[in-house]
């Protein structure tokens, strides 16, 4: 099997003669995969996935945040206290008591009795005006219930995907371009055909022209080779417009202006031809190497840890976390005023000056949610089984791809083989012809039928040889190639 597809794959890029600076499949191929938006597009994804790989790994390390707050604030004011008196009292030993105070002159002597003293006048002055803080935090996740694994399991798997997309971009590209690169091939051999039959039936009107002219035909016979001539020329008109809109169409796909006329080298496809498809055989296991079915199994995959989010939802959180932070601002002036020192300042510092600092650990336990935990982790399992049906389907619809391609490939062997012997038999057949409508012993109707023979053998040996390239493209890709 493996020396039956490296055949295949030889085939496919071996090429014949052909003129300098002329087209090849295997360049036509190079070139539309450099300028193919789908591929570029598959590349971008890609990129993404990595980046989301490097940011799901971020979240196993602890997170530095940096808070800054300043504001600016006309808020003032002055809050006064008038002066009043307070009752004062001594305490007495004697009686375990409070009497009042007894004012003494300079000899000891008493002179009176007080039961008051002065609380001075007071004024609180405050001004915010600029404040600050600024404060910095840093978070430890322990344990979070398998979330942050499952999102690196799934950045992963999304990493996987977008390679197996990058690998099916390519392999649809390929066979875009193989199936571009037959029919343009196709469309110019036609040409040639067209033109091979006019040129036939050009000469048959002179031969004609020439017998009418002797007597020996009719004019009715002149205007059969007329009417088929024209027939033929139509053609001709038909073909060229199939090769120009062709060769647009593999220009497009290949990134050259839809107005080139690039040359195009005709594959070598005798091997492919010659193979004995007897030999050749598939296996359903094949399809296990294609890109969609990576990509289908991987989406189970990805379903699967969806499915670990969402228990992780419901599951204890513990994390550490550690912060400090300093504030600065604002201004508060205390001023007392009394009869015996006058005006004093007593406070004249900033409103708020401080450092703060603390660690702790955090522990977040979900209780009850009235049903939510069990809704979402039901509808992740179905996710989780819709998937592996999905695949289940998809590996079917792939196998049966598989060997309908193997089939059309058998097909198309046995097709060229057919039209190769077609046409031999179509140019026999045109000799003879040829050899008893000079004699005279066949008519015009049966001689003109007979080049119409050759022509459509060789239309149909030019489409066998196209469909075999496609063919073997599309088995190729099945296969998982």
């Amino acid at each position: 099997m493996k020396h039956i597809l490296l055949i295949l794959l030889v085939a496919s890029v071996q090429l014949g003669a052909f003129a300098q600076d002329s087209l090849t499949l295997d360049r036509c191929r190079s070139m539309a995969l450099q300028h193919n938006r789908r591929l570029a597009s598959a590349k971008v994804q890609r990129e993404k996935a990595a980046h989301e790989l490097l940011a799901a790994k971020a979240n196993f390390l602890p997170k530095f945040d940096l808070n800054a707050i300043g504001a600016v604030s006309n808020l003032s004011g002055t809050i006064g206290l008038p002066s009043n008196p307070l009752p004062i009292y001594s305490f007495n030993a004697a009686t375990g008591g409070y009497v009042p105070l007894l004012l003494t002159d300079g000899g000891g002597n008493v002179v009176g009795l007080s039961q008051y003293a002065e609380f001075p006048a007071m004024s609180v002055k405050y001004d915010v005006h600029k404040m600050f803080n600024a404060s910095m935090s840093v978070v430890q996740p322990i344990y979070m219930g398998g979330k942050i694994t499952a999102g690196c399991d799934m950045a992963q798997i999304a990493g996987k995907m977008a390679d197996e997309n990058m690998r099916l971009a390519e392999s649809e590209v390929r066979v875009a371009v193989d199936e571009a690169y037959a029919l343009a091939l196709k469309a110019r051999e036609m040409v040639a055909v067209a033109k091979s039959y006019e040129t036939s039936l050009v000469e048959l009107r002179r031969i004609v022209e020439s017998a009418v002219r002797n007597g020996v035909r009719t004019r009715n016979d002149l205007m059969k080779v007329e009417v088929n001539l024209n027939r033929a020329r139509l053609s001709i008109t038909r073909a060229e417009n199939a090769s120009g809109l062709a060769l647009m169409n593999l220009c497009r796909l290949v990134g050259l202006p839809l107005d080139a006329q690039p040359l195009l080298a005709t594959p070598d496809l005798s091997r492919l031809e010659a193979m004995d498809i007897s030999t050749l055989s598939v296996d359903s296991l094949q399809v296990l190497s294609r890109p969609e079915y990576s990509m289908m199994k991987n989406n189970v995959e990805l379903a699967r840890r969806k499915l670990t989010v969402a228990r992780s939802e419901f599951l204890p959180s513990v994390a550490a976390f550690a912060s400090g932070g300093y504030t600065n601002g604002g201004k508060m002036t205390i001023e007392a005023t009394g009869s015996l020192y006058g005006t004093q300042r007593i406070y004249d510092n900033p409103l708020a000056e401080s450092f703060s600092a603390g660690v702790g650990v955090t522990l977040s336990v979900p209780l009850f949610h009235f049903g939510e935990r069990r809704g979402k982790i039901r509808s992740a399992k179905t996710s989780v089984l819709m998937a592996e049906i999905d695949l289940a389907d998809s590996r079917e619809k792939m196998t049966l791809e598989l060997f309908g391609a193997y089939n059309t490939l058998k097909e198309q062997v046995e097709a060229v083989a057919i039209a190769q012997r077609s046409v031999e038999q179509a140019e026999e057949n045109l000799r003879l012809s040829q050899s008893a409508f000079k004699s005279g012993v066949e008519t015009l109707s049966d001689h003109l039928e007979a080049r119409a023979l050759w022509q459509s053998a060789h239309a149909d040996e030019i489409d066998a040889r196209a469909q075999l390239l496609v063919a073997q493209s599309k088995y190729l890709k099945a296969a998982g190639f």
